[in-house]
């Protein structure tokens, strides 16, 4: 019997190839659709897992209000831990990190140097618990003693081979070699480990004595100050008792209180985040800088669900167009005995075949979207059933879903067609599924497509605006870098040099350019004005030419000075605002209270400046003259080196004048504007992926519209023949198909454009600075669909409206 079923099918699709070509298409691309982001998905929820205490480590968090903002953070002070572990024996273990944001490593062997690199990253401090709260998998040494030895560090296997070129798994060889960074800390190597996954949020290479900080950072103060916190240090904690963890954070307060004043412990709170919500906690962020908002995951499942409901409803359209083709099987079937079940199986045999083959087929559609994808997503992923069980099952159980879903319906419309008016070939709209039903289901489609081209647009729109978006200085044709030494004599050294080259217009020196990577932040206040609570400001360390350099609107005093040192300072407007003093003249002379070296004096006020993306609203910014924080340099070139040639030549001589001053570093830089268009990388890319959905969308719309009009063609043929007879032109009768179309789309329309609304207006939410909802939006997303649909459906209509009257009216 099965084998009856199964040859019949083969039989239905040889003779109507174009029918199963058009269902199988549709059907692998929703299902290829849900395998792309059924990988994605997989791939970001198994972030960190490989740690074989993934359930029982936490990260120690705080949240603190500021009258202008309430921040979160990760930081705590150096000493934090060991006053914890103090604290808190009944804890199974408390470990510090302290990321290292770059430099220029290299190897050594001897006196003989091997390698030298810049690195951005991979690199952390970190104190010998770390190795007994997360899994790095040794293959050589005891790593948590190697971490316990001044100057010593442990190595993955990939910096292994990359710095000393070891081969095989020689990974005795590296041990007691020496590792520098940026020629002023030396490490001997005592331990290798396996480099942790790509799926990992701590993507450590090299991991180094806690207390060596100090010979990199010069604010360490040996590790014993509870005043001064960088983003990069952390604090974890393993606990495997979960009853503990309300103690652990009364204990937690009671050391905060012991090393802060009574303020500043009620505005703070803390908590314990599990390592499970680090990945995709955008407000705390993560060492691997790839925090995923769960919101997005959703959208993807989402997307991926109405694509396949998309394919279904295509399927469904397509299946019972064919109804009046089929009528006289199905008649001569029930006449010869068939009853309803055994029809049903036929039919759902036929889907479940087609589905079967669509999933093969979406298996390839699958692999080139993950390849071209590859740039938007960072990552590159790959469907490999054979190591992936869990994907095999997903692809059976969607091939499954998606047969029963597209398949039942048809089965059970065709199998009720009555016998006597199926052998006539008298099939109407009501016996072969209503057409109603069609109409409903394709309005279903478009308003998925037209919801999905609005989001595209609004998305679109949203970082052309940000982008666009006025940021209060000057960003062109700069370029910029870090210093691995702020040392006065060098700085000057390296400035005259700089501005000795033809094509460079200016040089100016600070913490970084207004929107920088480094940032620091520090409270203010005007007690001499009335105003004794504290606000957040962000503290910038500038030059006397940064001002000119970015070409900040001075309105008000003077620039700042190398005299002023940490006593005068220049702010913006925002201050201003908060401190209460309505006019910048005003401000003038007046002292404000700064968490950074007490009162400082305002000798000027620049207009605001965004000193964040477009995601955040205007802070308050102080401008402070203090050399020692001169860790970046910023240049500005010229209009001779605008040519691609000139701009090489120019940062050609700057490299040579570098490595004048600095031998031991590495002159890599980036252009400033890139770094802040790469603010906005994330829109970018979900821009990217609402591109590509929402076209998969709207071609299988485009195909279960193909459907239904092929079906009223097949209904109405008789009634196009009477009119052609009648002298209708081809015109009329391609606008009764046209006119379906339109009222099935302005119908859709009507339904999509307050879902879309409301889903794209929260979205915008997430911005300070956003677009405003413009009308043209919608009707750009009605007008674009409305075409795809008519050249869609254009050709079966000519097809109709070009058809010989004589052949369908010969029977009459």
């Amino acid at each position: 019997m099965i084998r009856n079923y199964i040859i019949t099918t083969l039989r239905t699709f040889r003779r109507n190839p174009g029918y199963m070509f058009l269902n199988i298409l549709g059907l692998s691309l929703g299902i290829g659709c849900s395998l792309v982001v059924y990988s994605i998905v997989s791939y970001e929820l198994s972030f960190d897992k490989h740690h074989e205490n993934y359930s029982q480590i936490y990260r120690v968090t705080r949240s603190f209000q500021e009258p202008n903002k309430r921040y979160h953070a990760t930081n705590v002070p150096h000493p934090f831990g060991s006053a914890l572990r103090e604290e808190s024996p009944s804890v199974d273990e408390v470990a510090m990190a302290h990321y290292q944001y770059g430099g220029v490593v290299a190897s050594w062997d001897g006196d003989k140097q091997l390698k030298k690199l810049n690195e951005e990253e991979n690199m952390a401090f970190v104190t010998p618990s770390f190795f007994k709260i997360f899994t790095f998998p040794s293959l050589s040494g005891d790593l948590a003693k190697a971490v316990e030895e001044s100057n010593s560090g442990v190595i993955s296997d990939e910096w292994a081979r990359k710095y000393f070129d070891v081969r095989g798994d020689d990974w005795e060889s590296v041990i007691g070699k020496v590792i520098s960074i940026n020629a002023r800390l030396s490490l001997t190597i005592r331990g290798v480990f396996k480099a942790p996954p790509k799926t990992s949020d701590f993507p450590f290479h090299l991991l180094m004595h806690y207390d060596d900080i100090a010979d990199l950072s010069d604010y360490y103060q040996e590790g014993k100050s509870w005043s001064s916190m960088s983003s990069a240090t952390n604090c974890f904690v393993l606990v495997k008792d979960q009853t503990l963890k309300s103690n652990l954070l009364t204990t937690i307060s009671k050391i905060w209180s012991q090393h802060h004043s009574e303020d500043e412990v009620s505005r703070t709170s803390f908590d314990l985040q599990p390592l499970s919500d680090i990945h995709f906690n955008a407000d705390y962020g993560n060492y691997a800088g790839l925090a995923v908002d769960m919101d997005r995951l959703w959208a993807l499942v989402a997307i991926a669900a109405f694509l396949i409901i998309t394919a279904c409803i295509n399927f469904t359209n397509l299946a019972t167009a064919q109804a009046v083709r089929r009528s006289k099987e199905i008649g001569i079937r029930k006449v010869m005995g068939s009853h309803k079940g055994q029809l049903v199986f036929q039919f759902y045999s036929e889907a479940l075949l087609i589905t079967l083959f669509a999933g093969f087929l979406a298996l390839a559609v699958a692999e080139v979207f993950l390849i071209q994808l590859q740039d938007i997503l960072g990552y590159r992923l790959s469907v490999d059933l054979g190591s992936h069980p869990d994907a095999m099952l997903f692809l059976g159980g969607v091939v499954l879903l998606v047969s029963l879903m597209a398949g039942l319906y048809p089965s059970l419309v065709l199998s009720r067609m009555n016998p006597i008016l199926a052998i006539k070939n008298n099939i109407s709209g009501r016996h072969a599924g209503g057409l109603s039903v069609r109409r409903g289901l394709v309005v279903v489609q478009f308003v998925i497509s037209q919801a999905l081209i609005i989001g595209t647009l609004v998305v679109f729109l949203q970082i052309r605006y940000m982008e666009n978006q006025p940021l209060g200085f000057t960003k062109e044709a700069i370029v910029t870098t870090y210093l691995s030494n702020p040392n006065p004599k060098d700085v000057e050294e390296l400035r005259n040099k700089i501005n000795s080259i033809s094509g460079v217009a200016d040089v100016t020196f600070g913490m970084g350019s207004p929107i920088d990577r480094n940032t620091a932040s520090g409270d203010f206040s005007y007690p001499d004005g009335g105003v004794t609570e504290s606000y957040s400001a962000n503290y910038k360390v500038v030059d006397e030419h940064y001002v000119d350099f970015f070409d900040l609107e001075l309105i008000a005093g003077r620039n700042i000075r190398p005299s002023d040192s940490l006593k005068r300072i220049v702010v913006n407007e925002q201050v201003l605002k908060f401190i209460g003093i309505s006019s910048p003249h005003d401000a003038i002379g007046k002292s404000i209270k700064s968490g950074w070296g007490g009162e400082k004096e305002i000798v000027g006020v620049v207009k605001d400046f965004h000193v964040q993306s477009l995601h955040s609203e205007l802070e308050p910014v102080v401008l402070l003259y203090y050399p020692p924080g001169f860790f970046a340099i910023d240049i500005k070139l010229d209009a001779s080196a605008s040519s691609l040639a000139g701009m090489e030549n120019t940062i050609c001589e700057i490299d040579k004048a570098w490595l004048q001053v600095y031998p031991e570093s590495i002159f890599d830089y980036t252009f400033l504007e890139d770094d802040i268009s790469a603010a906005y990388q994330s829109e970018r890319n979900l821009s990217k992926l609402f591109t590509i959905f929402s076209g998969m969308a709207i071609f299988i719309g485009a195909l279960g519209l193909f459907g239904l009009i092929s079906f009223v063609a097949n209904q109405r043929v008789k009634e196009i023949g009477v009119r052609k007879v009648l002298g209708a032109s081809i015109l009329q009768i391609l606008f009764i198909f046209s006119k379906e179309t339109v009222l099935l789309l302005a119908v859709a329309f009507v339904i999509s454009s307050p879902i879309a609304f409301w889903l794209m207006n929260d979205w915008l939410q997430n911005f300070v600075y956003r677009m405003d909802f413009n009308l043209l939006i919608f009707v750009a997303g009605f007008g674009f669909t409305l075409v795809i649909a008519l050249i869609s459906t254009g050709y079966r209509a000519l097809r109709a409206a070009n058809s010989n009257p004589v052949d369908s009216l010969r029977s009459e």
